[in-house]
């Protein structure tokens, strides 16, 4: 078998390879949804992006025979180590075949490039933080992934695991279609007329003249509903900014 080799991407090619590996990947798997090309180039940091003005982030492919069998990012989330005051770095857009030596290699060059800034705790997936795709799919392997939610092969689990990595969360994803919600409504519509009038909410669309002054509002009430939310950092201005211009 040929040598494996893992190393950093620099080069323009190497970064289309990164961007193009998942549809070497899940050819053939009926399930898969790429994901779109100029979304997952800023979500890298290969594009302009708010997240990566105080972040870091660094790509690593793996190489066997000349051709890629995998890709990691090692992602430096310095507001969650601000906001929680603990010194952990994260992995995230993991994607490898089936082999152990492959993924170790990845995960090992992840874990040495925190070592090198002095951090010696690893936790993922995050593509690339907590506000965006997070965790391994790990059930429910018989139906596509919807909008910013996860999507790998059943082995990336042991993958991970035999290298050492161990769970520390749960995140669960709930399934619902459009014909429940009559019924849901029938429940809430009462429940929601009593909030409204006991606490004086107004309640309004979004207003399109006024697009990123209602965000800035939004920003504000993300923050603070979210806030005892496992994992969770603020978004800054700049990061919903960005987010709702694919809106």
């Amino acid at each position: 078998m040929a040598e494996l080799l893992v190393r950093p991407v620099v080069s323009r090619r190497e970064k289309k390879q990164f961007l193009a590996y998942p549809w070497k990947q899940y050819a053939g798997d009926p399930l898969w949804i790429p994901p779109l090309r100029g979304y997952q180039k800023e979500q890298v940091g290969y594009a302009p992006n708010p997240f990566y003005d105080r972040n870091q982030v660094q790509t690593f492919l793996a190489y066997r025979g000349g051709e890629v069998c995998g890709r990691i990012a090692a992602i430096l989330n310095v507001g969650h180590i601000e906001y929680h005051k603990e010194d952990v770095g994260f992995f995230g857009f993991f994607e490898s075949v089936d082999d152990q030596e492959v993924a170790d290699g990845l995960f090992r060059a992840v874990c040495d490039w925190f070592a090198e800034r002095d951090i010696h705790q690893v936790r993922g997936p995050t593509n690339p933080s907590l506000n965006a795709e997070i965790g391994l799919l790990i059930e429910g392997f018989d139906t596509s992934p919807y909008f910013m939610m996860t999507y790998n092969p059943p082995y990336y689990e042991r993958l991970v695991e035999d290298f050492g990595f161990r769970k520390c969360q749960d995140a669960f994803a709930y399934w619902g279609h459009v014909g429940m919600l009559p019924k849901v409504m029938e429940r809430l519509t009462p429940i929601c007329e009593q909030i409204i009038e006991r606490c004086g909410v107004t309640v309004r669309p979004l207003n399109k003249a006024r697009f990123f002054e209602d965000v800035v509002a939004f920003v504000s009430i993300y923050n603070q509903a979210l806030t005892n939310t496992w994992g969770f950092v603020p978004m800054s201005e700049a990061e919903v900014r960005h987010q709702a211009k694919g809106l």
